[in-house]
């Protein structure tokens, strides 16, 4: 067949679908002093380090040429070609598998280094045998030639005159006109598959698939025959592998009947919910490949246990409301249904004030799966609490319980009832609270991951009516609705613009009547960064934060990935408190704040350093904030 390069794949791999192998060693200091933490990253070549220098022919198309050498240049920028003379081999060896990924079988590659084919086993020795101040050879040489495009595309039943299911074209990866490249010949035959078998024909398979290439024309006619089987419908589910978990249990968490018509998702919807229980470190789901007496698929589940019991610590800090410390001790699996009882503890406001009274809280939180109605946990949690804030001091204790249910995957509600008794002290005068609470949640979240999304959105509404017990006339209510959306630009999740914006009023009450602690607030790392934690919003005549009635924010943050396990970003913030329900504007415009910002991606989300600056500061607003935690801003 003839060969060209699609420039749409140059520009996807341009778009950063590379993975760093550099060797050189990254060192991490952390220098902790007076106003915050110092964050030094200090990178350097291997000793005796050599270097490439890369060369790139083509023959052909000469524009393909020209996002050929640009997509080497851009992985040289992200994978640097220095180091000892085996990373360089590794390095020209990653160049020349990306490279052939990218020609999708339509062009001849030939890499050599030093003379040498790059997975000749002599290439290393020729490597080192030259001097380490002369650069090494890396030279790909890449042929064309014309681009062969479909010409119809046929699908048809394995046995003539046989009834075929409907296939929605406009879904398949390949259509008349577009390059035939091989990758979208069996990316089209998966396509029509998964259709297939979204229509309860779980045996489809494919027969024969014919290609015929046209030379004259450079022309592809591409044929493929499948034979659809039986319709079949979902069966029993059979679990192995658990020593925890107990099987009737396990059973309910099936999200299908049987005898239902057979579908993937409903395979998904199984694995998923089995998932979220937290309990399992692997779920495999294997359905038969054959149907039952009564014409279903049996599925097989594999399980895996996690260990019951685990623990951890954290640590955060924001300049203005210094350093905190944590702890967690968590049990999976009390009783064998996947109820988890989770001991958390908190020091906080460390570095702001005295060392005997630092801010603390502790929590004690359960939950049980399934509670009456599969997907709706049942939740108790219990806390005790000092807060230390620029605002407020407040010393509570908080009792909860409430249920949470998951109308689909993406749709959660809650509703409980609350308990606190506090104390706060606010310029000197303290005052003793004993609320009822009835917190209600609606939460729609279409993100692809929930500590680093990438693409959809979220829309959050938070409704809690609150009474005094000693006055139960004495009521107010809290309402708050937050949004964000996610852009991904480059289609792996490493140029991500990020949006954010929130609304919250508590309507129909006597401002001075609220508890401090139920105010809305604004400013700090989780709002608008560059000014102090509760400061963006009306203040006494000593610049102490009062709080509001409503509040408003908004941000606007790109990320970008750098390499394996660094990330960049650069933010906007706005928002402030408003003491009437309503934001009034002319009063005072919302406070702005932008900045930078790192991160370092791990396996239980990004470590997160913001620097903020205010762009309208007021007297007593610091010229600079920094904020380090777990998780990206929002």
């Amino acid at each position: 067949m003839g060969m060209g390069l699609g420039r749409g794949m140059i520009a996807q791999v341009l778009a950063g679908r590379f993975r760093r192998a550099t060797r050189w060693l990254p060192s991490l200091v952390l220098a902790m002093a007076g106003a915050g933490i110092v964050l030094i990253m200090v990178v350097g070549p291997d000793a005796g380090a050599r270097t490439a220098d890369i060369s790139v022919t083509v023959t052909g198309d000469e524009a393909m040429g020209k996002d050929l050498k640009e997509l080497v240049d851009t992985s040289e920028k992200q994978q640097p070609s220095s180091g000892q003379a085996i990373t360089i081999l590794q390095m020209a060896q990653a160049h020349q598998a990306q490279v052939i990924a990218a020609l999708r079988s339509r062009a001849t590659v030939a890499a050599t280094i030093a003379g040498h084919p790059v997975d000749d086993p002599a290439a290393l020795d020729a490597i080192e045998a030259q001097p380490e101040t002369q650069p090494v050879p890396v030279a790909f040489t890449v042929e064309t030639g014309p681009v062969y495009k479909v010409a119809n595309l046929d699908i048809e039943p394995a046995a003539p005159g046989a009834p075929l299911p409907a296939i929605d074209r406009a879904k398949l990866t390949l259509a008349p006109g577009q390059p035939a490249d091989s990758a979208a010949i069996l990316a089209t035959q998966a396509a029509v598959l998964q259709q297939l078998q979204a229509q309860s024909y779980a045996l489809a398979a494919l027969n024969r698939r014919e290609v015929v290439v046209d030379h004259a024309t450079h022309e592809v006619h591409v044929t493929y025959f499948f034979d659809e089987g039986p319709p079949a419908k979902m069966g029993p589910v059979n679990f192995a592998g658990s020593e925890n978990i107990k099987t009737p249990f396990l059973q309910r968490r099936v999200p299908f009947a049987e005898g239902e018509p057979y579908n993937p998702a409903k395979v998904q919807g199984l694995r998923d919910s089995l998932t979220g229980l937290g309990v399992f470190s692997a779920v495999r789901v294997k359905p038969a490949t054959q149907l039952n007496e009564r014409g279903e698929i049996p599925l097989d589940v594999e399980l895996v246990d996690r260990l019951p019991r685990t623990f951890g610590f954290g640590a955060a800090y924001e300049t203005q409301l210094g350093g905190s410390v944590n702890a967690f001790w968590l049990h999976r699996n009390l009783f064998g249904e996947a109820e988890s009882l989770r001991l958390s503890g908190e020091v906080n406001h460390i570095g702001q004030g005295s060392l005997t009274n630092p801010g603390f809280a502790f929590i004690a939180a359960f939950r049980k799966p399934d509670w009456w109605l599969r997907n709706q946990d049942l939740t108790a949690e219990a806390s005790a609490l000092s807060e230390i804030l620029p605002a407020y001091n407040r010393q509570a204790i908080l009792l909860g319980v409430g249920l949470e249910r998951s109308f689909s995957p993406q749709l959660r509600g809650r509703a409980g009832l609350t308990g606190e008794f506090s104390t706060i002290e606010r310029n000197g005068v303290s005052q003793n609270y004993r609320l009822l609470g009835i917190p209600l949640g609606l939460t729609l979240d279409r993100t692809n991951n929930a500590l680093d999304p990438s693409r959809g959105f979220r829309l959050a509404l938070n409704l809690t009516p609150y009474f005094d017990v000693g006055n139960i006339s004495d009521q107010f209510a809290v309402i708050r609705a937050t949004g964000s959306t996610y852009f991904d630009f480059s289609d792996s999740g490493r140029s991500v613009l990020a949006m954010r914006g929130s609304f919250g009023t508590i309507p129909n009450a006597q401002f001075n009547a609220i508890p401090p602690d139920k105010l809305f607030y604004a400013g700090g790392g989780g709002s608008v960064r560059g000014f102090a934690y509760q400061s963006a919003g009306p203040r006494d005549a000593y610049l102490n934060p009062l709080g509001g009635a409503s509040v408003v924010e908004g941000s606007l943050e790109f990320r970008q990935r750098i390499g394996a396990s660094w990330g960049a970003v650069a933010f906007i913030d706005a928002g402030s408190a408003y003491t009437p329900v309503w934001p009034d504007f002319s009063a005072m415009a919302p406070r702005v704040g932008t900045g930078v910002g790192a991160r370092y991606y791990t396996d239980f989300g990004p470590i997160r350093v913001d620097v903020g600056f205010p762009l309208n500061p007021r007297a007593g607003d610091a010229p600079v904030g920094l904020y380090v935690s777990l998780g990206q801003s929002f």
